[in-house]
C-alpha cells in the first residue's frame, strides 16, 4: 500500500505546477476511480477541510492518505506530495535566476498562466461530481461560482460562507 500511495502521490507532486488545485482532477481518479482509496463524497469532504486548514491543498494527500493505511499512509503520502516536487523547484528555481535575463523566462511565464487556470476549473469540476447532487447544493455551487466571479473575497471565507448554507439547508 505505500509504494501504491509514494507512486500515486510523487507523480501527482511533480504535475503540480500550478499549485494544489491544479493537480485534484488526476487525484481524484487516481484515489477514487482507480484506486478506491476513498469515495467521491469523501473526496470532496477531504477538499474542503484541506482548504479550510492553514497549508497547500495538497494536504488532501494527506487526508487521503490516513483513510487509505492510518497514520503511516498519510505521512507517507504526504511525503510523496510534497518531497519531489520541492526537489524539482530548487533546481528549476536555480535555472530560473541564472536566465533571469533571458527573453524565453517572460514567454514561459506568459504561457503557463492560462494552462494553471484551465487546471484550476478542472479541479473545481472534480470537486463539483461528488458534492453536488441535490438542487439545493446545486444552489449553493451557482451562488459560491458567482461569489468568486464577481467578488474579491478570500477563499477560505467564501468556503466557510457555503459550509454554513449547506449545515442549515441540508440538515
Amino acid at each position: 500500500m505505500y509504494w501504491q500511495l509514494i507512486l500515486v502521490f510523487g507523480a501527482l507532486s511533480v504535475l503540480g505546477f500550478g499549485g494544489g488545485k491544479a493537480i485534484v482532477p488526476q487525484m481524484q481518479v487516481d484515489v477514487v476511480t482507480q484506486h478506491h482509496w476513498v469515495t467521491a463524497l469523501e473526496f470532496s469532504k477531504y477538499y474542503a477541510i484541506s482548504k479550510l486548514a492553514p497549508g497547500a491543498t495538497n494536504s488532501l494527500a494527506s487526508l487521503v492518505g490516513w483513510t487509505a493505511a492510518g497514520a503511516g499512509g498519510a505521512a507517507v503520502a504526504t511525503c510523496a506530495i510534497f518531497g519531489p516536487s520541492s526537489v524539482l523547484m530548487y533546481f528549476l528555481g536555480a535555472a530560473w535566476q541564472r536566465y533571469r535575463e533571458h527573453p524565453w523566462r517572460d514567454l514561459a511565464a506568459q504561457a503557463l498562466g492560462p494552462i494553471v487556470v484551465g487546471l484550476s476549473w478542472a479541479g473545481i469540476y472534480s470537486i463539483a461530481q461528488g458534492a453536488i447532487d441535490v438542487p439545493w447544493t446545486y444552489a449553493i455551487a451557482a451562488g459560491t461560482t458567482a461569489v468568486c466571479l464577481f467578488t474579491r473575497l478570500h477563499a477560505g471565507v467564501i468556503l466557510l460562507g457555503a459550509g454554513i448554507a449547506g449545515a442549515l439547508l441540508l440538515r
